[in-house]
């Protein structure tokens, strides 16, 4: 199976058509050097955080972030553009579920154990 980085940029909106056969794809070349990067990184370290790498690049694709190579030690640097306003959301959604769960509550008799879940769905164990 081979890693098609142009099928995968377009799927994931970084290249975009436009009117009269104009293409839009601002940062997908700088992406598609992030992608190959990841990838390497990914095949040659077992600790690598892939998680963190693509959530960079999905801030990157949305604006809210900066990233660029440091060639000489092999790294890929990240800036959010905004800090405050990211922790503003970061507060916001800690809040929203603290009062979920403070709301939901179990009722006198009920069950207060729970369960939770991985990243990608899966219970704990």
């Amino acid at each position: 199976m081979t890693f098609d980085v142009l099928k995968l940029l377009e799927q994931e909106g970084y290249i975009k058509d436009g009117e009269d056969n104009l293409v839009h794809a601002e940062k997908a070349f700088f992406a598609a050097r992030v992608m190959r990067w990841i990838r390497n990184k990914v095949k040659t370290e077992p600790d690598f955080n892939l998680q963190a790498y693509l959530t960079m690049l999905l801030y990157y694709k949305t604006d809210m972030a900066d990233l660029k190579f440091c060639e000489e030690e092999d790294k890929l640097l990240y800036k959010m553009k905004n800090p405050d306003e990211e922790m503003h959301g970061v507060v916001d959604q800690l809040i929203k579920s603290l009062s979920k769960s403070a709301s939901k509550s179990p009722k006198e008799g009920e069950d207060t154990t729970s369960t939770t879940e991985d990243a990608d769905g899966t219970p704990d164990s």
